[in-house]
């Protein structure tokens, strides 16, 4: 077994323990949100990260427009993470068996930077419901389409080098088979 494969193995090894704890929190979101201080914390934790001094939700806020957006959100990222992690899993097994040019790859990379692509207007749709919520409940105008910019073109970014991979992936496929029809 070769460096590559060995690293791959140990790669596949931490992926598939990541994957066990994200289809947890997708299995659990739905009952999280019922726990009254977990919701808050993850609405005021969103808040944080847009950077909104001053604005905080507290328990009279709580009701069916706060637990939606946690438990939407938190189901967005666990079924973003499982779906990423297990197309990662299975190509690093395709890795660690040596077939890193196969048309099997190609199509997991592809697969991969199209998830990658989807989760931005996701992310653009639970931004939008978090200033309804804080306009609503909160009666406040905050404007988080900065972060939106830069988080949005951080995801088409990761996504079109990981399509651009897949490209590069066959091509290389192709010479291989061209390659092997030579010899």
């Amino acid at each position: 077994m070769n460096r590559t494969q060995r690293l791959s193995r140990a790669l596949r090894r931490f992926a598939s323990l990541l994957f066990g704890l994200a289809l947890i929190g997708l299995v659990f979101s739905p009952g999280a949100v019922f726990l009254d201080d977990f919701t808050v914390q993850q609405a005021n934790h969103v808040l944080r990260l847009l950077d909104v001094d001053g604005l905080r939700f507290n328990p009279t806020h709580l009701g069916w427009m706060l637990r939606s957006f946690v438990w939407v959100s938190m189901a967005v990222s666990s079924a973003a993470a499982v779906l990423s992690l297990g197309v990662l899993i299975r190509l690093l097994h395709q890795f660690e068996a040596g077939e890193s040019f196969s048309m099997d790859s190609i199509r997991l990379v592809r697969l991969l930077g199209w998830i990658q692509v989807a989760i931005v207007p996701a992310d653009i749709l639970l931004l939008w419901g978090m200033t309804w919520i804080v306009k609503s409940l909160l009666a406040q105008a905050i404007h988080p389409w900065f972060f939106l910019i830069g988080s949005a073109a951080g995801g088409l970014f990761f996504g079109g080098v990981l399509l651009l991979i897949a490209f590069v992936l066959e091509e290389g496929c192709r010479l291989k088979s061209e390659q092997d029809l030579v010899i």
